[in-house]
């Protein structure tokens, strides 16, 4: 049976979605097609409205997160945590809401993460900050969670979020030094926020970071801070992991209803998914 799906978010032009969705439906052999559209906050419930009887499912990323949480009508666990949902299925006449992106970064540190996590630095403080530090209460439930972002009212619910969580965290103004002795970085910030900064530390001889950054923005890739910290010998792991990740999941939904059950062949799937992401940007 031929289904519709799209990714919708603003900026949308750069994302990776397509091509990737379009290749494991193709592998998995489904008839399904995914599109791309612009939408902003203020325009999604008009959007949904006018889509419900063409398409199954969405894709949502910035700045739409929040928005898609308030409007579904059921949340599973992970969105009703985060309060930011990710991934819509239609349902009648109503959208049934789910969070992957929890899913994508516990699944892309794993693979390359060993051994006690004790402190984790979360740069940005919105919608993907919540999925991160969810995912860390999940995968290092003793670590320690420094957060560094501009805006100090998100930061403060991080904060609280993170302590209903069960975890400690703080807020840093002085994000040097969390750089370097992290075990792990989570950047969840917009591509190209961080290039300046990137810029003074590939002239500072005294920076030499010891954990792995994640840097979920990934085009261009690699990012200036992603190429200052290979250039230390540290470990990069790219936001197409954690794209690619949180897409399996969402197909799985789009397939089953459920992203704990897994798809036929899914070792498969994900090598057709990273050829997809590769056939565009270099990892």
């Amino acid at each position: 049976m031929s289904k519709k799906f799209a990714v919708l978010g603003s900026p949308i032009s750069h994302s990776l979605s397509p091509a990737i969705h379009a290749a494991a439906y193709e592998a998995m052999g489904e008839t399904w097609t995914y599109d791309r559209f612009q939408v902003e906050s203020k325009d999604l419930e008009e959007f949904l409205i006018k889509s419900q009887d063409i398409y199954s499912g969405f894709s949502l990323t910035m700045p739409l997160k929040e928005a898609a949480y308030g409007i579904a009508a059921f949340a599973d666990s992970v969105s009703s945590t985060t309060k930011a949902t990710n991934t819509l299925v239609r349902s009648g006449n109503n959208w049934n809401g789910f969070n992957t992106d929890v899913f994508g970064i516990t699944q892309s540190i794993a693979a390359t993460v060993s051994g006690e996590v004790k402190n984790v630095l979360v740069l940005g403080s919105g919608a993907t900050a919540v999925s991160a530090v969810t995912a860390i209460a999940e995968s290092f439930p003793g670590a320690r969670i420094s957060v560094h972002a501009r805006n100090v009212v998100k930061v403060s619910q991080l904060l609280k979020f993170a302590k209903n969580l069960g975890i400690r965290a703080r807020r840093v103004r002085f994000v040097m030094p969390r750089l370097a002795g992290a075990d792990i970085v989570i950047s969840t910030l917009p591509s190209g926020v961080l290039n300046e900064f990137a810029s003074k530390l590939s002239v500072s001889k005294r920076f030499r970071p010891r954990g792995v950054l994640l840097d979920v923005a990934y085009n261009p890739w690699p990012s200036e801070i992603a190429k200052v910290w290979s250039n230390s010998g540290s470990v990069v792991i790219s936001g197409k992991e954690m794209l690619i990740w949180q897409a399996l999941a969402q197909i799985r939904i789009f397939k089953t209803g459920d992203a704990s059950i897994p798809l036929v062949n899914e070792v498969h799937l994900l090598q057709v998914m990273r050829a997809a992401a590769q056939q565009k940007f270099d990892f």
